[in-house]
């Protein structure tokens, strides 16, 4: 099955375009595009006002166990949601993924504006959360490329990117605006909105057909899985993959969550407003980046340009730690956001969807995303550690995965010959 020619069939996304047309030139990937965009939005809304909706009925202890309770059936499932997508296709798996956390906000809704809201009906909230995001997460990398030919995946993903990073920028504050302005229902309400829109928008896209006709079985899940390992331990390609993200997590979860606030405080000047001057210019770098690729395009020679980014990021987690203020700290994180995205949150979904075979992408992008939830608690520790001493050491040990990685893909062939297309 070849998506360049599935995309460009009469049953396709592609027909009667141009090859040269944009992705938004596709009618289906735009109604996605849109969907997910106000999703993203709704999303990251919700976490602001669900946080201080557990924080004013109970205490910080309560909102970890939560977020715990979003997390670990993400990270036991995510297999399971990548077999699902391969198996159901990617639009089916997003459509009941949206309106299952839709209508669990609606239920939260009721509640909170009722007065009969209880604690485990956060804890329920947060378990249909973290079950959604494990069918959902591999699901919506799947989807690009029955949405777009494959010489429009790179500015298909970056066009995603960028929503999300907008809606990172601006979510916050729209939902910290909401709150103080109307109160917690009415962000719910948009969350509600955003889910149900985004449910809307896939339904004109045609859902492919199930790879595999047998009856659904738990053995027959499990089957599957192991098929997708093993797919994923023959192939070269996506070894580099997981061990890019694997070191990329043990970087960067713990210097965002951790050492970056520690930094903040070690300035003479340091405190909550320099944290939030250095998240916005790596968040507006990031920005910057995708948006550069979506017209861009990326290089073919994929290995090379991200051999380099790695490097490069290891030395400047370094360099952040012994910068002498918070204007340069500033200055470094949006040179590195706008690499990052640029050579990593765009290349890198566009080369796992090109390179790999359409019925096996569900699953090898749920194996993709493992290393995130595993690591990122062993990150977020290891920096707390770090960070209660000399914070420039800590900054050093956070460049050490990407450094490790990047000079030892430097030194494969195979590595270094890596081409998005």
């Amino acid at each position: 099955m070849d998506p360049v020619k599935t995309a460009s069939s009469s049953n396709g996304p592609g027909t009667g375009k141009q090859r040269g047309a944009g992705p938004l030139s596709y009618p289906q990937f735009r109604w996605v595009w849109a969907g997910e965009s106000v999703a993203i939005l709704g999303d990251v809304s919700f976490l602001v006002a669900f946080s201080w909706l557990i924080l004013g009925i109970s205490d910080a202890a309560t909102l970890g166990a939560v977020l715990l309770t979003v997390g670990i059936p993400r990270g036991v499932l995510m297999l399971v949601g990548g077999v699902f997508t391969d198996r159901f296709s990617p639009r089916t798996v997003m459509l009941v993924s949206h309106l299952a956390r839709g209508l669990a906000v609606a239920a939260l809704t009721g509640l909170f504006l009722t007065g009969t809201l209880a604690i485990w009906h956060l804890f329920a909230i947060g378990l249909v959360f973290g079950v959604a995001d494990a069918f959902f997460w591999p699901a919506s990398v799947s989807i690009i490329p029955t949405l777009v030919p494959r010489e429009q995946l790179a500015r298909a993903n970056a066009l995603a990117a960028s929503a999300e990073q907008a809606a990172r920028l601006v979510g916050p504050l729209l939902g910290g605006a909401l709150v103080s302005l109307g109160g917690l229902g009415w962000v719910f309400g948009l969350n509600v909105f955003a889910m149900f829109f985004a449910a809307a928008s896939l339904l004109g896209v045609r859902g492919a057909k199930a790879q595999d006709q047998e009856q659904l079985s738990v053995r027959g899940v499990l089957r599957q899985m192991r098929s997708g390992l093993g797919f994923a331990a023959r192939s070269v390609e996506t070894r580099i993959v997981v061990a890019l993200i694997a070191a990329a997590t043990l970087s960067y979860s713990g210097l965002f969550a951790v050492g970056l606030p520690a930094l903040a405080k070690s300035f003479d000047s340091g405190g909550a407003f320099v944290l939030g001057m250095m998240l916005s210019a790596w968040g507006l770098g990031q920005l910057a980046g995708t948006l550069s690729a979506s017209f861009t395009g990326l290089p073919r020679r994929w290995g090379v340009l991200i051999i380099a980014m790695a490097f490069l990021e290891g030395v400047s987690f370094a360099a952040l730690g012994v910068v002498p203020n918070y204007l340069l700290a500033d200055a470094l994180l949006a040179l590195l956001g706008f690499g990052v995205a640029y050579s990593t949150d765009v290349a890198l979904p566009t080369f796992v969807q090109s390179t790999t075979p359409p019925e096996m992408l569900g699953r090898v992008s749920s194996i993709l995303e493992l290393p995130r939830v595993l690591l990122e608690p062993v990150s977020v520790a290891m920096m707390g550690i770090l960070a209660t001493g000399d914070v420039r050491w800590a900054f050093v040990a956070a460049a050490v995965p990407m450094l490790l990685v990047s000079l030892t893909l430097a030194s494969s062939r195979r590595a270094r010959a890596l081409r998005t297309t």
